[in-house]
């Protein structure tokens, strides 16, 4: 009896490897390619190299604003950079920004490098993205010593 478990379960796994590979990925693959279910159509492209633009500048100084935000009221004084170090596009109007900002509790001030997550909340409409409300932030890195 042995046995014919075994091979019932080895005919088991070999019909359904076969099914998935012959069947299931190839349907999988044509309602992918033929559908729109994934698509986001937006202006914003993304770009794996860094970008210097009205909106990554935006997002920058949204993300300095979070910063500030976060560590203000613990008795430190944070100095932030007038530039970002990079900034990256991920497309439809996300963005992530890294930078340096000077961040003291006692003398003497040390740079602590940050990275921040940020999306613009309307889409290609752009004309609101100086107002800070109009960004939701995804991720700010805890501050790290630059040492």
């Amino acid at each position: 009896m042995n046995k014919k478990k075994l091979l019932a379960l080895l005919v088991s796994v070999v019909a359904l490897v076969v099914l998935q590979r012959d069947f299931l990925i190839p349907m999988a693959k044509d309602v992918a390619t033929k559908t729109d279910l994934f698509l986001i159509d937006s202006n914003d492209q993304a770009s794996m190299l860094t970008q210097s633009n009205d909106m990554t500048q935006f997002a920058f100084q949204h993300c300095n604003t979070h910063l500030k935000a976060e560590l203000e009221g613990k008795n430190v004084t944070v100095t932030l950079p007038e530039k970002p170090l990079n900034a990256w596009s991920l497309g439809n109007y996300e963005y992530v920004v890294s930078a340096e900002a000077g961040i003291s509790a006692t003398d003497p001030t040390l740079k602590h490098k940050y990275l921040c997550r940020i999306s613009f909340k309307n889409g290609d409409d752009i004309s609101g993205a100086a107002d800070f409300n109009n960004w939701s932030l995804d991720g700010l890195s805890k501050v790290v010593d630059n040492q």
